[in-house]
């Protein structure tokens, strides 16, 4: 699986025939707004314990809108979120409470220190955040990059290295805005049916316990049946390869997604859910966050 691989648009009918399978994932009945705009976000435990010093969290490359591939940090595997390209100006950064108000672990009494940027920074990072009740912040890419750069906090550096675990971030996969775009990326079935993950590619993959080993019986291409079933395996089976299918159920990062606006479309999530998958429906308020 090669992160370099273009998507693909169609090929022999593939978007009709994963268009017959996404009705299965997602009900019979259909659940697309043509007006509407969809969105695919990655987060990860351990994204967010290694994030910082990163060489792409530059001011310039946040607020950018050019999709980009992000440097593989696990290597080649089934399911690697390191195929896609991501949009980084949508992309969603949670700032923990603590860290802004410089309490708990920050500040002069704190095992962490100092915090690395100043209450100017926090100021001006309020002013534009989605404020939680905690007092956490909650800001787009897009609206990040700017005030890195005016303040001139660096994130690329070892000094930002104390951040880790501190910022939550979702990154934003980029898609065309419709649901079976967003529907393609999140179930890795964008580039043809050429890049289906097999079942000699999972150890036990043959096993799919649940309702959705009879559900997706339905689903008439016995390739794309196998790789969506490795999708759809309970969460003891998923701890050790695959995905467990939440559907707009219980995503851990639901929260984050909700604060901007966004409604639960499909999630998976990946391993003891230390990493998941979302399809959401954007917020239709106007002047709504760009995440």
């Amino acid at each position: 699986m090669t992160s370099e691989s273009a998507p693909v648009t169609d090929l022999d009918g593939w978007d009709a025939t994963l268009a017959d399978a996404f009705a299965v994932l997602l009900g019979a009945e259909p659940v697309a707004d043509p007006g509407a705009e969809y969105r695919v976000y990655y987060a990860s435990d351990p994204l967010d314990e290694f994030l910082f010093p990163n060489p792409w969290a530059t001011p310039e490359a946040l607020a950018g809108r050019e999709p980009r591939h992000l440097p593989d940090t696990d290597g080649p595997h089934p399911f690697s979120p390191w195929t896609w390209r991501f949009d980084l100006g949508g992309s969603l950064f949670r700032f923990d409470a603590d860290l802004l108000a410089a309490t708990g672990a920050w500040g002069d009494g704190g095992h962490k220190g100092p915090r690395p940027f100043d209450d100017a920074f926090v100021a001006d990072l309020r002013a534009v955040a989605t404020v939680g009740e905690d007092g956490e912040a909650l800001v787009s890419g897009a609206e990040l990059g700017p005030l890195l750069g005016r303040h001139g906090i660096d994130l690329t550096t070892g000094a930002s290295e104390k951040l880790n675990g501190w910022l939550t971030v979702l990154l934003r996969v980029a898609t065309d805005g419709t649901l079976i775009d967003a529907m393609r990326a999140a179930t890795f079935t964008e580039r043809g049916p050429a890049h289906l993950v097999s079942t000699d590619d999972l150890s036990g993959s043959d096993r799919v316990d649940g309702p959705w080993g009879d559900r997706l019986g339905a689903v008439t291409d016995p390739a794309l049946r196998d790789h969506l079933r490795m999708l759809c395996r309970s969460e003891q089976a998923a701890r050790s390869g695959g995905g467990f299918y939440y559907g707009t159920d219980g995503w851990p990062w639901s929260d984050l997604l909700e604060a901007v606006g966004c409604s639960p479309v499909a999630g998976w999530g990946f391993g003891e859910s230390q990493a998941g998958t979302a399809v959401v429906r954007s917020p239709d308020a106007p002047g709504a966050p760009r995440g």
